[in-house]
This record gives structure tokens, C-alpha cells and sequence, in this order.
């Protein structure tokens, strides 16, 4: 199908010039397709990181050895090991 120019007459038979008749519905149509599209992006994004910081908070904490620690060392909880 040939594009049809702003300045020729509209192919409804209107005839008025493109641009005064659908030009500004296609254009609109166009931009709720794109604002659609944008919105499902925007919302898979904020799945993704939600689920990104559930799994990251979510990590096993670390546990103590059992018996008593070695000589000169104390317990790191934020690391997991003997410092």
C-alpha cells in the first residue's frame, strides 16, 4: 500500500488535505502503541528488580562452626568466617 503524503488529499474522500483529515489519528494510534509498549516495559523492569531483591534477601545466613573458635580469631557475621 502507497503512503499517502500530508499534503494529498485524504483517501477517504473527504477531500481535504491528509493532515487535516486522519493524519492526526494515525499519529495518535502510533502513540498509544508506543505508550503501551513503554508501560510493559516499565512494569516488566519493576518485576525483574522486585524479584532480584526478594532473591537477594533471601540468601541462607551463615552459620557458626560448632567448638570454640580458633586462637586470636573472633566471628564475622557480615562475612561468614573466623577474622
Amino acid at each position: 500500500m502507497k503512503k499517502v503524503g500530508r499534503n494529498e488529499p485524504c483517501p477517504c474522500g473527504s477531500g481535504k488535505k491528509y493532515k487535516n483529515c486522519h493524519q492526526k489519528e494515525e499519529a495518535a494510534k502510533s502513540g498509544r502503541n508506543k505508550t503501551f509498549w513503554f508501560t510493559v516495559l516499565f512494569i516488566a523492569i519493576v518485576i525483574i528488580a522486585g524479584v532480584g531483591v526478594y532473591l537477594n534477601n533471601q540468601t541462607p545466613a551463615s552459620k557458626r562452626p560448632p567448638g570454640p573458635p580458633p586462637p586470636g580469631q573472633v566471628w564475622s557475621e557480615e562475612h561468614g568466617h573466623y577474622h
